[in-house]
């Protein structure tokens, strides 16, 4: 602060000479009593906010506990007090205002000193912040934002005694003069790395559709501060870890070098090179070219969490200058012995219970959506024991044991894997060539359900696509064999063996509903989660379509209820089922608005605002509009059939 001659008035407003005022026996300094009265104002703030709006406050901290792990009381304490400060500082209430804004209103006339009640009058532009200390200063900090490179100069208490150079540092600022004061304090990590929180932050706002990573850094603070903690405590060293050779520590350095270049974040590389220990601790391979390995991880990688550039088996064989039969054998070999580990990890990303894997892991920025049956031009394939005349009826599947005249022919290991290659090519192949690889593999082994779906893809009519389904489905029941489903039923996705079966189920049953069979399409939808209840698949969304078309309203309940998610299906199927069941209860506008807040795009597609484009997207982001359009593609017809609905959103 600038010095204040003895003759001058006060600084504080009080209108006396500086002398005769704060600056008596030079006992306090204006700053200080600033500082003072600003700490009291902060506790202040938090008072009138428990008071005036503690019901909406706990209301959201309840549904903030069940995004966030919360171990004892004393965590729970040090998140409600943080959750307080960011909700009254940021959250809106029913009416559009936040808490700050009416506590300035309420409280501004009480407060005599004026600068101070012109502070106060700026807190209505806080901020949250993730950045780099850069200087430590006797009580002030310099920061530079981890997203703009701006430098920010805040004052903190004793910010000497706890704050480090060079450290990573996160918190709420209320503004101070050209300056910012902490509100309540910094939360620092030494341990770290700036560029790792940066990154990891930058992720989930990619994944939520921000343009900004500091709007998502604000609208999502109280995540992104609980998970800070477990993603510097999860960064791994692979020299430390326990190698059963050195060439798996080689393929671990090769593939973490290989994937920063491409800027995937840390955590992720770790969450692979986890499933790789695991790997070399149970299957001590004989490796002679790393490079396949890194190769098949990298395919592995994209599998759990596909990014924004999604390869090919021939393309990663090309790009480590390998050959692409080598990565599908490697992968294939991944695949079946983590399994179980596979599963668990998709569980923790989307939301199941008990995840082994002590390591917190950025989901994907987009989703890759799988090929879908009955898209192609109309061109005929030949498939053997197929005709005009055998595509007749339509009738449900059901298992059986029973081997089929003319297929139950031994079929030897080499084969089974060639036809397997052949189907790993044919999913990464188009036109012709595409169904030649799957009609190869079927003469190899006429068990092979996958060929059968790819087949599907290219018949003329969804009537001759059903048959193949049914083949499909039959095909795998006979590969499997009764005592099988019997004995696995409850995980089938885990084993990767049930997969061809299970995606000629799925396709069946989607098959069934574009043909409006609501009731058999059901029975297969049902039976797919019976097998799986995790629901690798998203059988579920369909499922609840479904049960909607078919007015089990009750039925739908208990499934959104099974599978709670917050994703725009999840969040705007509530709303659909409340509407459906009760009308534009006070329940649905708090429903919409939640949905609103998971997605905003979606309504402009339900009300019909926007149309819905020729063709679905590949992709879609969390939050973003290809997610909308994928919501509405599959839910419009449904939404169609409520009168007033545009009337009634326009008002919530």
């Amino acid at each position: 602060m600038e010095k204040i001659n003895r003759n001058d008035p006060c600084p504080c407003g009080s209108r006396k000479k500086y002398k005769k005022c704060c600056g008596a026996n030079e006992a306090i300094s204006i700053t200080d009593l600033i500082d003072s009265e600003i700490e009291v104002l902060q506790k202040h703030i938090l008072h009138y906010a428990y008071n005036h709006f503690e019901q909406e406050i706990q209301e959201d901290f309840e549904d903030l506990g069940e995004v966030i792990d919360i171990d004892n009381e004393k965590e729970r304490e040090f998140y409600e007090l943080i959750h307080a400060i960011w909700f009254t500082l940021f959250e809106g209430l029913d009416d559009g205002e936040t808490i700050i804004n009416k506590f300035i209103s309420a409280e501004i006339g009480k407060i005599k000193r004026p600068r101070l009640r012109k502070i106060l009058q700026t807190w209505t532009d806080a901020r949250t912040i993730a950045g780099k200390v850069l200087a430590v200063e006797s009580n002030r900090l310099f920061i530079e934002d981890g997203f703009t490179s701006e430098v920010i100069e805040a004052i903190v208490a004793n910010a000497s005694a706890i704050v480090k150079k060079d450290s990573f540092i996160a918190g709420i600022m209320v503004p101070y003069n050209q300056h910012y004061v902490f509100y309540p304090s910094p939360f620092d990590l030494p341990d770290l790395k700036p560029e790792d929180a940066f990154t990891y932050i930058e992720a989930g706002s990619i994944e939520a559709g921000y343009d900004l990573p500091q709007e998502y850094l604000t609208d999502f603070f109280m995540e992104v501060l609980s998970d800070l903690p477990m993603i510097s405590s999860g960064l791994l060293d692979i020299d430390s870890m326990n190698w059963p050779a050195p060439v798996y520590k080689d393929v671990a350095s090769i593939f973490e070098r290989e994937l920063k270049a491409l800027d995937i974040p840390k955590t992720v590389i770790d969450t692979v090179v986890i499933l790789w220990l695991n790997f070399c601790q149970r299957r001590k391979k004989r490796i002679q070219n790393p490079k396949i390995y890194v190769a098949a991880l990298h395919y592995l990688l994209s599998k759990i969490a596909p990014l924004e550039k999604v390869y090919t088996q021939k393309e990663l064989a090309k790009y480590y200058g390998v050959s692409a039969g080598s990565v599908s054998s490697v992968y294939s070999e991944l695949e079946t012995e983590l399994s179980q580990e596979l599963d668990e990890l998709m569980g923790m990303v989307y939301g199941f219970d008990d995840p082994p894997l002590q390591l917190v892991t950025e989901r994907a920025s987009v989703i890759e959506f799988p090929r879908k049956s009955g898209s192609g031009t109309g061109e005929t394939v030949k498939l053997e024991g197929v005709t005009d005349s055998n595509i007749q009826t339509l009738t449900p599947v059901k298992p059986s044991s029973k081997k089929a005249k003319g297929l139950a022919r031994k079929v030897s290991r080499q084969d089974e894997e060639r036809a397997r290659n052949l189907i790993y090519d044919a999913y990464q192949t188009d036109g012709q060539q595409r169904y030649k690889l799957a009609n190869e593999a079927l003469k190899l082994n006429p068990n092979c359900s996958d060929a059968y779906v790819i087949l599907a893809e290219k018949t003329k009519s969804l009537e001759e696509a059903i048959l193949l389904y049914q083949k499909g489905i039959q095909a795998g029941e006979r590969e499997l064999g009764k005592a099988f489903f019997k004995e696995n039923k409850g995980y089938f996705w885990g084993l990767v063996e049930t997969r061809p079966f299970m995606r000629a189920k799925l396709c069946y049953a989607e098959a069934l509903t574009l043909l409006g069979k609501i009731s058999e399409a059901t029975q297969q939808y049902e039976e797919l989660l019976e097998l799986n209840p995790m629901d690798n698949q998203g059988v579920r969304y369909s499922l609840f379509v479904s049960y909607i078309d078919a007015g089990e309203y009750q039925k739908a309940g208990v499934l959104l209820k099974q599978y709670e998610e917050e994703t725009a299906q999840n969040s705007y199927n509530k709303l659909l089922l409340e509407i459906h069941e009760k009308g534009f209860t006070s329940k649905a506008a708090k429903l919409l608005k939640e949905a609103k807040k998971v997605n905003k795009f979606v309504l402009n597609y339900l009300t019909e605002k926007k149309r819905l484009p020729a063709y679905p997207p590949d992709y879609y982001g969390f939050g973003d509009e290809n997610e909308a359009i994928v919501y509405a593609n599959m839910h419009l017809h449904l939404w169609k059939k409520i009168e007033g609905l545009e009337e009634w959103s326009k008002n919530k």
